[in-house]
């Protein structure tokens, strides 16, 4: 491995430093159930390269903006709104929980034992 490679690694591990991601919390961010977790990524990093988003947030802020949540909320999210939508109106905790369809669902799993599956209709976005 050259000069130039052990650098670029070096310069990457230190970017990585610097931008924390949130921590792993025990239970999930939005239902508050202790289950297994997933990283949901509020602003979508498919939209991470595209103008529209470069203005609108730094990269610092599309990296780190993320929620630890539930599979049957992750499922739930990206059943409910378009990716644009998700990265654009819902890109935080509050937002997404002000919303009607999630705050109903988040209502409605919270009684749900650990390990519920959800089987998801994947509506017209």
């Amino acid at each position: 491995m050259g000069y130039f490679e052990l650098n670029y690694i070096f310069r990457m591990n230190k970017a990585v430093e610097m931008l924390r991601i949130p921590t792993r919390p025990l239970n999930c961010q939005l239902c508050d159930r202790p289950e297994q977790l997933t990283k949901h990524h509020l602003i979508p990093r498919t939209y991470h390269s595209r103008r529209q988003f470069r203005k609108l947030f730094t990269k610092e802020d599309m990296i780190t903006r993320i929620l630890w949540i539930c599979t049957p909320c992750h499922k739930n999210l990206h059943a409910t709104f378009s990716e644009k939508m998700l990265g654009l109106e819902y890109n935080s905790q509050e937002k997404l929980l002000s919303s009607t369809e999630i705050a109903r669902f988040v209502a409605w799993l919270k009684d749900k034992p650990v390990g519920f599956k959800l089987k998801v209709n994947w509506k017209a976005k």
